[in-house]
């Protein structure tokens, strides 16, 4: 390990009770921070639904629903990369005419019994093979009571679900490769590999085959599932399923360019009159903060890259930060305060990435402050480690100094299945906000609508964050009421991934935006069971939008 700066000792040193040390992360003992807060006022407005997601056009294979335990539940098409439904519980489906959660469906298929129901689907399998988006069978029942049909691992192999199509070429036999089901009354998953069940608004289900190598024009094509057991007979519908879309950073999105677009490979870019930061990690010794690793040049960039490690059985690997802000030596304020600021950075996934344990942390903007001690640093108090932010500037009589009740608002990552789900080796991203509306002593989770990150490939990601403005009436001290109006944006390859405008984190004026936060912790409180590297590279901290690298 790596030792820059003694920060951890020193904050454990000097406040043994607090829960707010660098690389703190929720757990069930932890406090929560601070005084009530003051001035009351509405509830924060329901973001609501994210916007859909305009995927360009994806370098991802899309629309692989999973059968095996990380796939469909209540609220997600897709539990493994945090998809949500569009419309929660009953899931998304188009019918016959083209129609969202439309009535007409493209087949149906009389089950009086156990055994085989055949239905003819040539349309649809017909418009997947032209348009190349094979989205499955979506399986609709009318019947209260659950049928049950055998999977594509049933034990009885010939009853598994088959799909012949007939084309102007040849006939084919399309390999089923899931049949997953959900239930609108629970987030549960299921592994439904070797049987699958449907009934009227209570358990829906969604058929998947392989149709690559499928030639010619469809002439007909037949969907055959197997009724293990019923309670009565009834009627099944198929609709096309309609799952959501997601791409991998940007995709093949248009990025934004900002200011970075000047200067070729960042070179001169410090110089900017809105920079405040630009930087590799060649002088990382000099940074506040500690990490797991080593630096290592990178010949294509001419830059110095870290290279991060989680060790087997830790659960903290990087605390590195960049303040913009520093404190006076009495901690009673700090020397400047700053409200609106652009960071962007770039990450690196390597081949052994991923937990199955827990997701990670990931950087984000520090505003937790809390007070300037003679080590150097902002000692926070609140704002991460299940302490709840107040916003407040408060006095510490027993200390005999000015605190500041700050947040953190990191990023976040999803983890692996290890279930053979078709999208493991991808992960969800988002953000681990803390902020004054938190439900609880612990961070919002939000994801990054539809982004995902894969492995070894390097990805730009810029946070933006605009903090609340602050109205009277005011207390002694400076504290005012905090606005509805803190806003907060993720670019990831320079293409919008998620944004939010009516947040709050502050209610004094003094306080402001710490730094950037390079945190990566594990959890949680369970540790690692394998070595996980990352890479980092390329840091800009700006009063504009910096946009991706020019690496031509």
């Amino acid at each position: 390990m790596k030792l820059l700066k003694q920060r951890l000792l020193i904050c454990l040193l000097l406040l043994p009770a607090l829960a707010a040390c660098p690389g703190g992360t929720p757990t069930a003992e932890e406090p929560g921070g601070g005084n009530p807060p003051p001035g009351g006022g509405p509830p924060p407005p329901d973001p609501g639904p994210p916007p859909p997601l305009d995927p360009g056009e994806s370098n991802l294979p899309q629309y692989l629903t999973w059968d095996g335990g990380s796939g469909p539940s209540s609220e997600n098409w897709s539990t493994k990369l945090e998809l949500p439904w569009a419309n929660p519980g009953e899931g998304d489906w188009k019918d016959a005419n083209g129609d969202k959660q439309g009535t007409a469906p493209y087949a149906s298929g009389s089950v009086a019994g156990t055994g085989p129901v055949s239905m003819q689907v040539g349309p649809l399998v017909a418009s997947w093979l032209d348009s190349g988006q094979n989205r499955g069978f979506f399986v609709n029942s009318r019947e209260a009571f659950a049928f049950t049909f055998h999977g594509r691992e049933s034990a009885t192999v010939a009853a598994r679900p088959t799909l012949v199509v007939n084309t102007s070429a040849a006939t084919f036999t399309a390999p089923c490769i899931c049949n997953a089901q959900w239930s609108p009354s629970t987030v549960q998953t299921y592994d439904s590999r070797s049987e699958f069940r449907a009934a009227s608004a209570s358990i829906f289900a969604i058929v998947q085959f392989d149709l690559d190598g499928i030639t010619g024009a469809v002439q007909s094509a037949t969907l055959t599932l197997n009724c293990k057991s019923l309670t009565r007979a009834g009627v099944i519908e198929i609709f096309e399923a309609d799952p959501p879309t997601f791409r991998d950073g940007g995709g093949n999105l248009p990025p934004q360019l900002g200011i970075a677009a000047g200067y070729p490979l960042d070179q001169g870019l410090s110089a900017h009159a809105s920079v405040l930061f630009a930087s590799d990690f060649a002088d990382v010794s000099d940074w506040p903060g500690n990490f797991d690793g080593t630096t290592e040049f990178d010949p294509e960039t001419q830059s110095t890259a870290l290279r991060g490690v989680f060790l087997t059985g830790n659960t903290g690997s990087c605390t590195l930060e960049r303040d913009v802000v520093t404190g006076s030596e009495t901690g009673s304020e700090p020397t400047s305060v700053e409200t609106e600021l652009y960071a962007r950075y770039y990450v690196l996934l390597e081949s052994d990435w991923g937990s199955e344990v827990d997701a990670n942390k990931m950087p984000g903007w520090d505003g937790r402050m809390g007070w300037w001690n003679d080590a150097g640093y902002w000692q926070s108090t609140t704002g991460n480690g299940g302490a709840k932010p107040t916003g407040l500037k408060v006095r510490n009589e027993p200390y005999g100094r000015w605190e500041y009740e700050g947040a953190s608002m990191r990023g976040h990552g999803g983890t692996l299945t290890n279930d053979g789900n078709p999208y493991d080796s991808l992960f969800w991203v988002g953000g681990y906000l803390y902020h004054l509306d938190q439900q609880g002593p612990f961070g919002t989770n939000v994801k990054w609508n539809g982004v995902v990150l894969g492995k070894e490939r390097w990805y730009c990601v810029e946070h933006y964050i605009k903090m609340n403005s602050i109205s009277g009436p005011y207390d002694g001290i400076g504290n005012g009421v905090a606005n509805f109006d803190g806003e907060y944006r993720v670019w990831v390859d320079g293409v919008l991934a998620w944004e939010r405008t009516n947040l709050r984190w502050r209610r004094h004026p003094e306080m402001g935006i710490q730094g950037f936060w390079l945190n990566w912790y594990h959890g949680g409180v369970e540790p690692v069971t394998h070595e996980m590297h990352y890479k980092m590279n390329s840091l800009v901290i700006a009063r504009e939008y910096i946009g991706p690298r020019d690496d031509e």
